[in-house]
């Protein structure tokens, strides 16, 4: 059975509609410019609700079936960047590094490379190898690369890094590391010196995913200094925190909100979500603390409704 027919039946969706919206994927997409924290900016590609409803196929029914290892922490169930953080709070020493360009730079041709060492996943579904692939490829991929804002495109990016988990995994193991990829951000922790060889290591294992290290984006931390990790500040008694700098923000956002009626209520409550999951205790605090301005409780009066 070919992909379009078995999309067709499962989703009871016109076979001509389907092959469509394949053949034409590339122009299914908006696109969004949205500047980096450290500046320049990053492009968004939305796919329209008739690919994305392809793409959420795909996953569920193809790709959700390949192995990922253990040491990817982003876009899996049950992932957080605390859960990641909590890894590696008990290191005295972290090595931080990202893969430079990393969407722009998994091509079709990866995932397509370990699709046929999964044809059993195929099989399974009673769906023709040869005949599903291009059209997974058109699904997925835009113009051979995938698209940050893609439904398929985290999953894919696990996928492809498997190989590379799996020898760095082993690598750290040997050493006495702990090793862990968040998206595409390098972590490797451990309570001893970090040895500045590993990032030949890395280095060399990216090159033969045709991918490559970002040296500018490299740092060693100890314990003398600054800990984060994935945005968790780790502290000195290895504890993960929200940090300094970001209570103060959120404190100050609270009360110009609650006293001088400024402010997004959604994005307020989403710091204090944040603040709740790393630091319930400073939470809580919080909420007692600027509870006397206002005459509901504090989650109320920050609410939109009830300004």
């Amino acid at each position: 059975m070919t992909l379009i027919e078995k999309i067709s039946l499962d989703l009871n969706l016109d076979k001509l509609y389907l092959a469509r919206i394949i053949s034409r994927s590339g122009f299914y997409y908006k696109d969004f410019i949205i500047p980096k924290k450290n500046g320049g900016f990053r492009r968004i590609s939305q796919p329209s609700a008739e690919l994305k409803t392809l793409q959420y196929w795909i996953t569920k029914n193809i790709l959700c079936k390949i192995p990922i290892s253990k040491a990817a922490c982003a876009y899996k169930k049950g992932d957080s960047i605390k859960k990641h953080a909590l890894l590696h709070c008990k290191s005295r020493h972290i090595l931080h590094t990202d893969i430079k360009d990393f969407f722009e730079s998994v091509d079709s041709s990866k995932l397509i490379k370990i699709l046929e060492k999964n044809h059993s996943v195929f099989e399974d579904i009673n769906l023709d190898y040869n005949s599903s692939i291009d059209d997974i490829r058109k699904i997925c991929f835009r113009k051979n690369k995938l698209c940050i804002g893609s439904v398929s495109s985290p999953i894919i990016s696990n996928i492809v890094m498997y190989d590379f988990d799996n020898a760095l995994t082993g690598y750290c193991k040997e050493n006495g590391l702990i090793y862990s990829r968040y998206a595409d951000d390098i972590y490797v922790s451990s309570d001893k010196f970090i040895n500045h060889d590993i990032l030949e290591f890395i280095s060399n294992e990216l090159n033969k995913c045709g991918l490559s290290i970002n040296r500018s984006k490299t740092r060693f931390y100890s314990s003398k200094y600054k800990r984060s990790v994935t945005g968790i500040v780790i502290t000195n008694d290895s504890h993960i925190s929200v940090g300094t700098k970001r209570r103060t923000m959120i404190k100050n956002m609270i009360y110009n909100k609650l006293v001088n009626s400024e402010g997004d209520s959604n994005e307020i409550l989403g710091y204090l979500s944040f603040l709740k999951d790393i630091e319930p205790d400073t939470y809580q605090r919080y909420l007692i603390k600027y509870s006397k301005f206002c005459t509901t409780d504090v989650l109320t009066a920050l609410s939109d409704k009830n300004t």
